[in-house]
């Protein structure tokens, strides 16, 4: 998933380059480092460029400047033998893994085809009872959402690990009994958790494998927002069933229906791309819950993209990251600008996965069928949350690459201490999480622990043969008595 691809010529950040005086706020994580970047306008806005920073989510690995295991060392023999990637999850009997990997593509586009039909024969229903139509498409997002939570419960079980810092020390809104894990965790039962977020916010995510998008679509699942998830997404995907179908293609356009109305971007076409962005934010009423979910660096991290952003880094005078690479902020920015009045926050989310060292590449590890077949998924999925109010994010483009470029420079120096300790930093106590002894009800530090499983069974058997056969039936009753009572 990207934001964009910028072109110099349009408009985006490169041809910006009037001087600022502006001072992000710093925070104690990386004083030091953004004392010591460069603060001209040309550094500040050259990490928006994908004119000399392009990447491409093929890639499959990672690289850095300084050396973290010996397939990056620079004085290595480049004739010797790499080692693989560590291998993660049980050895498995070939027969029980085929087994796996049948169910599980059963399932899954059992499941897809199924919602996939209802959006289809729920056509009729724009043309007669638009509104609803779009109500039936926000809910057959809901079900695709808690069918992807279903999933992963089955088949890849893993628990969520909430920190932050205190701007959301009041996520959690519900929570009843539970019992402590003995790790500075709590465990609530499914019934307990209910996340305390807005019904429309931006939120913008480090991109570490091709499954966080899916990862962060469950956590939705935890404050009831599944329906209201809009990403922005690579415009391939447009022939991928669910995420949207295309009717017709004239010249170098593309027509149709995109059921679940995702941002699908070109990247390599600027203008498309913003007005791609502006006109689906400009259909998207005011009054409607979303998560416009944004993943800044583009793609996810690899050797390739980290070389790239290495030499980037160089070239314009920037402090290159060690976990992370540089954001581009030019889809991101006009995103907030169109929703600001709209939208009172956005939410920062730094995800880091257990079971991965320093120097390791996520994708090499987790890669997308290992989750479902190999049983190699991440036992804890670890969500460090921070939440900033529009208002005072910059509404200028200088002063905007400015203040993501510092907290991004702040994003790293979290998954430096994640790396180091095994967990994110938190500001959340035991009475923030919902444990009511008093003799942990204030000690700071504390997470909670969410596991990743569906609180009611209809939540994922929604889109069943009732809806496909209902939604048509439905609609030519609607017609009818249209008809004849005229």
């Amino acid at each position: 998933m990207t934001v964009t691809k910028l072109e110099p010529s349009s408009g985006g950040i490169d041809a910006v380059s009037t001087p600022t005086t502006f001072s992000p706020p710093t925070s104690p994580l990386t004083k030091e480092a953004v004392d010591s970047a460069p603060t001209t306008p040309a550094a500040r806005t050259a990490s928006t460029t994908a004119e000399s920073f392009a990447v491409s989510d093929k890639d499959s690995s990672s690289s850095s400047k300084a050396p973290r295991n010996k397939h990056d060392d620079p004085d290595a023999d480049p004739n010797a033998e790499k080692e693989p990637p560590r291998k993660l999850g049980p050895k498995m009997n070939p027969v029980y893994k085929g087994l796996r990997a049948l169910v599980w593509a059963l399932y899954f586009n059992l499941g897809a085809t199924l919602i996939s039909l209802t959006q289809v024969l729920s056509l009729p229903l724009l043309l007669i009872a638009p509104s609803l139509y779009h109500l039936h498409i926000k809910r057959t997002k809901g079900h695709f959402g808690a069918f992807l939570l279903k999933m992963n419960q089955l088949f890849a079980p893993s628990d969520f690990v909430l920190t932050g810092d205190k701007s959301v020390k009041d996520i959690v809104k519900v929570y009843r009994g539970g019992a402590s894990n003995g790790d500075g965790t709590h465990k609530h039962g499914l019934q307990d958790i209910l996340l305390d977020m807005p019904e429309r916010c931006v939120f913008i995510s480090n991109h570490q494998i091709y499954s966080d998008w899916m990862y962060l679509w469950c956590l939705s699942y935890f404050a009831e927002k599944q329906s209201a998830l809009k990403i922005i997404l690579r415009g391939d995907l447009t022939w991928i069933p669910v995420f949207g179908w295309v009717c017709f293609r004239q010249g170098t356009d593309t027509f149709g229906m995109r059921f679940f109305d995702f941002i699908l971007l070109k990247r390599n076409d600027w203008a498309h791309d913003k007005r791609a962005i502006e006109d689906n934010l400009d259909r998207t009423s005011k009054k409607d819950p979303l998560w416009l979910m944004v993943f800044p660096e583009g793609t996810v991290v690899s050797k390739g993209t980290r070389k790239r952003s290495a030499a980037f880094a160089e070239k314009a005078g920037l402090t290159d990251h060690r976990h992370v690479l540089l954001p581009r902020t030019s889809g991101l920015f006009v995103c907030i600008n169109k929703l600001r009045g709209s939208v009172e926050y956005l939410y920062d989310a730094t995800v880091g996965y257990s079971g991965i060292h320093a120097g390791e590449i996520p994708q090499e590890l987790y890669p997308l069928p290992g989750l479902y077949v190999d049983m190699a998924q991440p036992k804890d999925i670890n969500v460090h949350l921070r939440r900033f109010a529009i208002k005072d994010i910059p509404e200028t483009e200088p002063e905007f690459v400015e203040w993501m470029r510092t907290l991004w420079l702040e994003k790293d120096e979290l998954m430096d201490e994640f790396y180091t300790s095994g967990k994110f930093p938190s500001q959340f106590t035991g009475e923030d999480v919902g444990d009511a002894t008093e003799e942990g009800s204030k000690t700071v530090g504390r997470s909670l622990r969410i596991p990743l499983k569906s609180r009611r069974m209809l939540d994922y058997l929604s889109p069943s043969a009732l809806n496909v056969i209902a939604l048509p039936v439905l609609a030519y009753l609607i017609r009818y008595v249209l008809l004849h009572s005229s």
